[in-house]
């Protein structure tokens, strides 16, 4: 028996619901106990596996602090990949620790800083 393929939407779905706590610093397991579902469960939505349905979606949003709109966000090319794909546990953490710095141009130089090592390629400066 062939295994079903995800669907493309629950792959994004989830995909974002997995970002989303990620950057909460939230832990599967934490996430299903304040949804009163197992953690499995989590981990299929994460996947696409299973489907999310509408009331869930909105309790997600709710846990999580976003709109169920955020779910939902399409990129206009169709050859996207799913944001939380391209990012590492480390990349969330910068990102979040970015933020916290108040100074603009402190933040100005970094962000300068980084696109100028990205331009390098892989490999830095």
């Amino acid at each position: 028996m062939e295994k079903k393929k995800p669907y493309p939407l629950d792959v994004t779905i989830g995909s974002h619901l997995r970002l989303r706590r990620k950057m909460m610093g939230m832990s599967q397991d934490l996430l299903a106990k304040r949804m009163g579902i197992t953690f499995q469960q989590i981990q299929k939505y994460e996947r696409g596996t299973n489907s999310v349905s509408a009331r869930r979606l909105f309790e997600l949003a709710q846990v999580l602090e976003v709109s169920p709109l955020y779910f939902y966000a399409l990129p206009e090319s169709d050859d996207y990949q799913p944001t939380v794909d391209r990012l590492t546990t480390q990349a969330i953490h910068l990102v979040q620790d970015f933020t916290l710095i108040s100074s603009p141009e402190v933040r100005n130089s970094i962000a300068a800083f980084v696109r100028e090592i990205a331009k390098g390629g892989q490999h830095g400066v």
